[in-house]
């Protein structure tokens, strides 16, 4: 997680690594003449990347769970969401120059955020579909397999923040006592408190 940094439009808050890794780049190299269209074929582009970054991450750790694997897709699907719209909170590097892209394609008159909104409702279940095409392919491979993947319809509905706020609490609820775990061991070893039977 990456707390206080410059540029988030919300203090004291913490992004998680997903988010701030976020494969976004090809958003910023929208060609001018058919801007919406090529914005289309970026986004599914950065979608495709992304879903094979994220199943790559947790392929690597060895330790893929399909429930947590597919809740990252769905958090990337509704932060992609928030970007597109104009309600992102994040605008710090490559989000700050999407966001100008995004303003330079949309406008900024005051019809713009509902534009964008529209244009993201209009694309979405494309988007949702080509987030998940990248990765269903995979099948089986070692000891990973991915199984069927639901959108949370409700997700990107909840503010950023919110969402943000879930996410980190159930990472720490489920690291803390593992982590408290070990640090007991250690306490006890270094102690000379281990049971040797």
């Amino acid at each position: 997680w990456y707390c206080n940094l410059n540029g988030v439009q919300e203090q004291d808050i913490c992004i998680p690594d997903r988010r701030a890794q976020m494969c976004i780049n090809n958003l910023v190299n929208v060609k001018s003449g058919n801007e919406k269209n090529d914005l289309k074929e970026q986004v599914l582009l950065s979608l495709n990347t992304e879903s094979q970054l994220l199943f790559n991450k947790w392929k690597k750790h060895n330790s893929f769970n399909n429930e947590e694997f597919c809740n990252d897709l769905n958090r990337d699907y509704a932060d992609f969401g928030n970007l597109i719209k104009g309600t992102d909170i994040v605008a710090h590097g490559n989000s700050k120059e999407v966001e100008d892209k995004l303003k330079q394609i949309f406008g900024e008159n005051e019809n713009a955020k509902s534009d964008r909104e529209k244009w993201w409702n209009d694309n979405k279940e494309e988007f949702w579909n080509k987030l998940l095409s990248s990765v269903k392919g995979k099948g089986k491979e070692g000891n990973v397999e991915i199984k069927e993947c639901t959108k949370d319809a409700t997700l990107e509905e909840i503010p950023q923040f919110q969402r943000w706020v879930q996410e980190w609490g159930k990472e720490y609820g489920e690291e803390r006592p593992k982590k408290l775990q070990n640090l007991e061991g250690i306490c006890k070893e270094k102690n000379g408190l281990l049971n040797e039977n």
